[in-house]
C-alpha cells in the first residue's frame, strides 16, 4: 500500500513538472498597468495562449476591440528586474517576452516600448 501510495505520487508530480515544462516562451504585446505594486499587461483575449503576432499600436487595437482585454499578471524575478523598474512603461503599449503559465507571464523579459 506504501508502494503504490509513493509510486501515484511520483506519476502526480512528473506529471505536473511535464506540463508546467511544456509552455512556450513567446511574445506578448499589451499596455502596461501596475496596481497594487505588482505589474500587469493588458492582452487582448485572442492572444491567450498564442502569444501576440504583430505588436503594433494598430494590431493590439484592432485585437482588444474585436475580443476585449484582461489584465495578466507580469511576474518579475529580482535577477532581471523589479516593478519599480517598470513604473516608467505604465499605460504604454509594450512587448515583453515569456511563459504564461498560471494565469501569468513568467520569467518576463522587455523587448520594446512603442510609447502611449
Amino acid at each position: 500500500m506504501k508502494k503504490a501510495a509513493l509510486l501515484l505520487l511520483f506519476l502526480c508530480l512528473s506529471n505536473s513538472y511535464a506540463l508546467s515544462a511544456s509552455a512556450e516562451t513567446e511574445n506578448w504585446c499589451g499596455k502596461y498597468v501596475e496596481q497594487d505594486g505588482r505589474g500587469y499587461i493588458q492582452l487582448a483575449r485572442n492572444d491567450f495562449g498564442i502569444g501576440s503576432s504583430d505588436c503594433s499600436l494598430a494590431g493590439y487595437s484592432k485585437r482588444a476591440t474585436e475580443s476585449g482585454t484582461a489584465n495578466i499578471e507580469l511576474e518579475f524575478t529580482r535577477n532581471r528586474s523589479t516593478v519599480g523598474k517598470w513604473r516608467k512603461f505604465n499605460n504604454h503599449l509594450i512587448e515583453v517576452r515569456g511563459k504564461f503559465s498560471n494565469g501569468s507571464i513568467i520569467g518576463t523579459r522587455f523587448i520594446r516600448d512603442m510609447g502611449v
